[in-house]
């Protein structure tokens, strides 16, 4: 490792790691994965309690506090992993679970959360309409689309169609769409901090710089009550 001062003060030092040491130190954590809960801190037993809760692993996990809300987990089973990042999303209290591969740049305060997956619903969808196909189709609108619920696509309830989709929060999300002549409402399962005035997430209504939005969509965002979530065991609340 290379010690330098900026400016030749040494009061500044600088240190630099070669790649081979860089690499050997980066192989202890690769196949880690870096979790958080969006909008909402918990603490580190909470946390490791909620996670045995709902993925019910094969085997154990290590789970390390790395501050700012973010934990580093490594799986004794590389099933329990995969479990972990493909079976998703996953709520705890209501809010979901942000669930990344760990990288070496991360850095916890530096870090932030632009992407979601999120369930998004149709209600008063008609049941013609419950099919995969056509149901991607109107997610594609909306984000990238990652599957559509299992209740939706088997019919036993027909209160709303119900897809998981990827979420950029940095944009305003869609507030309705129009599918043959009819107007429907989209609703947004677990994102408690989405301004419904704007469709835009983390600022409220002092902050909100989107006048026209309210204007151009001449609708509200929906954010709908906790109790939707339990609709089906895919959201895994807890």
């Amino acid at each position: 490792m290379q010690l330098d001062y900026e400016g030749e003060n040494r009061l500044v030092p600088k240190f630099t790691i070669e790649t081979k040491m860089f690499d050997e130190l980066c192989s202890l954590w690769k196949r880690c994965l870096v979790v958080k809960i969006l909008g909402k801190m918990i603490s580190f037993i909470t946390m490791r309690e909620k996670l045995h809760s709902i993925w019910k692993l094969e085997g154990g996990f290590k789970l390390i506090d790395v501050t700012h809300g973010y934990f580093i987990l490594s799986f004794d089973l590389e099933e329990d992993q995969e479990k972990a990042i493909s079976s998703g999303p996953w709520m705890i209290f209501y809010h979901y679970l942000i669930v990344r591969q760990w990288l070496a740049v991360f850095v916890a305060s530096e870090a932030t959360i632009d992407q979601t997956l999120a369930w998004v619903c149709f209600p008063r969808h008609g049941m013609v309409y419950y099919d995969e196909s056509v149901l991607i189709s109107i997610a594609f609108a909306i984000g990238p689309p990652i599957k559509v619920d299992t209740n939706t696509l088997t019919m036993p309830r027909g209160r709303f169609a119900r897809v998981c989709i990827q979420i950029d929060l940095n944009v305003p999300v869609v507030g309705k769409f129009c599918l043959n002549n009819i107007w429907y409402n989209v609703e947004y399962e677990g994102l408690r901090m989405l301004y419904t005035k704007c469709g835009c997430y983390r600022h409220v209504s002092r902050e909100c710089k989107a006048t026209t939005f309210e204007k151009s969509q001449d609708t509200k965002i929906i954010v709908p009550k906790a109790t939707m979530a339990t609709s089906t065991e895919m959201s895994n609340p807890n």
